[in-house]
């Protein structure tokens, strides 16, 4: 009876655990098959960041006359799964990414948990935990591991580990965090514990008008490990050793409203960054961004104006850095220079400028609807350099060139999505200033894809 009675409570227990041992698994992934159709540039897309380094051409002669041709295919696919409570108070999240892996190449593996992953064959995308506070009834979220972060798509929007907390307070939303992108452990009782490529950041956003987003936010980012020499023109997470503090303050926003033809829409960025950098010596920061977007949802047409300024640096020699830096971005607003092409783990950079040049970035957009599965798009880029180049000729210029993009889509299935795009750059005075010989052929690339989401 006693051996019974003790059965009896054992399966009562877990009778009342069940539910709060339910979990909800959920699967997803995005399986994408990428083709470089062909590109008469194969240096400029051999890798990721062929245009960046300290004055842009720090790899070479990346762009060359009378170039070889380069066709390839390649994948990129992750899953991942999310699991649960019933409740949604507490949720987990795992993913992998594989690739991108070209057919035919090799690959070896590594490790690590630096930013955006660890960057190996099957890499560790996110590996996160997401808790709701009890007895809080508003939202009030810690996620804590590998994770993406977003806080502004020309400062830092990628995937880092830390810690960070997610609430609500009456019309605001809000974010603050913690995260670390890069750690240097002490190794020696001359070195301290504030060596790490820490960041503090916060991040706050509502909606003061009907149609109206606004967005403030704040980043301060510091590492304290040791003078070093490297490139201060790359984006913050290829900063090395070098000592640093530097802050980022910001606001973006959108607004939208109703027209006679149709809706009107305006985007917008405004960033300022301050701080010093030791390479070695102090070097004081003061660089900004204005990023604004401009345009009309016409039915099944959309137009859209776009341009940015991105500060550069004019003499650095002068004890200041006044080219605007990114942390970890990735911009696809054209398909030659930026991410724009679907092979997009090939570029030539994935910054909003080029080296401590900076940019003047300027864009018209039109895009079609032409049924439910078929959209289409069409667009003029004219770009520079914010601060002048030195030529081979020793003369100095800003223009980089004007480039025309197009692109076509269709979905097979709902979930399944064919494209093919291109991109074609009249190259001038920038451009020839990293080419062999100092004279630069115009730069072709067409790019496709075959993405499966789910």
């Amino acid at each position: 009876m006693r051996k019974k009675n003790i059965f009896l409570a054992v399966l009562a227990v877990l009778a009342m655990a069940a539910p709060a041992l339910a979990v909800d698994v959920a699967f997803h992934g995005d399986l994408n098959n990428r083709f470089n159709l062909y590109t008469n540039q194969s240096q400029l897309y051999r890798a990721a960041g062929t245009l960046e380094g300290k004055n842009f051409a720090d790899n070479g002669t990346p762009v060359e006359k009378d170039a070889n041709s380069a066709v390839w295919g390649d994948i990129k696919y992750r899953l991942w799964t999310e699991a649960s409570s019933n409740d949604g108070a507490v949720k987990g999240v795992y993913a992998i990414e594989l690739g991108a892996i070209r057919f035919g190449q090799n690959y070896t593996k590594g490790g690590g948990g630096t930013y955006s992953g660890d960057g190996v064959n099957i890499e560790t995308r996110w590996a996160y935990t997401d808790i709701q506070l009890p007895f809080v009834q508003s939202k009030a979220r810690v996620l804590i591991g590998l994770q993406p972060l977003a806080l502004n798509s020309f400062v830092w929007n990628e995937t880092v580990m830390g810690v960070q907390f997610k609430g609500d307070a009456g019309p605001v939303g809000y974010t603050l965090g913690w995260v670390r992108g890069k750690e240097n452990y002490p190794t020696a009782a001359s070195q301290n514990a504030f060596q790490d490529a820490d960041a503090l950041l916060a991040r706050a956003d509502l909606k003061p008008a009907e149609g109206t987003k606004l967005g403030l936010f704040a980043l301060w980012q510091h590492q304290d490990a040791f003078d070093g020499t490297g490139a201060i023109s790359n984006e913050i997470k290829g900063f090395g050793n070098n000592q640093y503090s530097i802050y980022t303050l910001g606001v973006d926003g959108g607004f939208t409203t109703p027209t006679g033809p149709g809706n009107f829409f305006v985007n917008w960025d405004a960033i300022y960054q301050g701080g010093t950098i030791d390479q070695p010596g102090n070097l004081d920061v003061s660089a900004y961004l204005v990023h604004a977007d401009v345009g009309a949802n016409l039915g099944a047409l959309r137009l859209t104006l776009t341009g940015w300024y991105a500060s550069g640096d004019d003499n650095a020699t002068d004890g200041d850095i006044n080219n605007f830096m990114s942390t970890d971005v990735d911009r696809f607003d054209s398909v030659v220079l930026f991410e724009g092409g679907y092979t997009d783990d090939n570029y030539a950079t994935e910054a909003p400028y080029l080296g401590t040049y900076g940019m003047i970035f300027n864009k018209a957009a039109v895009d079609f609807k032409a049924t439910e599965k078929t959209a289409m798009g069409a667009a003029v880029l004219y770009l520079m350099t914010a601060e002048d180049v030195t030529l081979a000729s020793g003369a100095k210029g800003n223009v980089i060139g004007t480039e025309f993009d197009a692109y076509i889509s269709h979905k097979l299935y709902p979930n399944v999505e064919v494209a093919i795009n291109a991109g074609y750059l009249l190259s001038d005075e920038v451009v020839d200033a990293v080419a062999v010989g100092g004279d630069a052929d115009n730069i072709f690339r067409s790019t496709a894809r075959v993405r499966y989401s789910f």
